[in-house]
């Protein structure tokens, strides 16, 4: 399966990009690096895993847990 370069994806390697993206979704890094780790960099992905799972990383993101 090919990606498509023309969709959005975030660069992990980035703080800045990172940042940016964990702002435009509303969520923190942490969050946005957990739903990368099972999803990929697609901001499609993340954003319909986040839809999804908000709940379950509202609970997990208050515990010390480590990724």
């Amino acid at each position: 399966m090919l990606h498509d370069i023309n969709k959005p994806r975030v660069d992990i390697h980035c703080k800045t990009n990172i940042s940016h993206w964990s702002s435009e979704l509303k969520c923190s890094e942490e969050e946005l690096l957990y739903c990368i780790s099972k999803v990929g960099s697609s901001i499609t992905a993340i954003e319909s895993y986040l839809h999804m799972n908000k709940s379950l990383l509202q609970i997990w993101s208050t515990r010390d847990i480590a990724i």
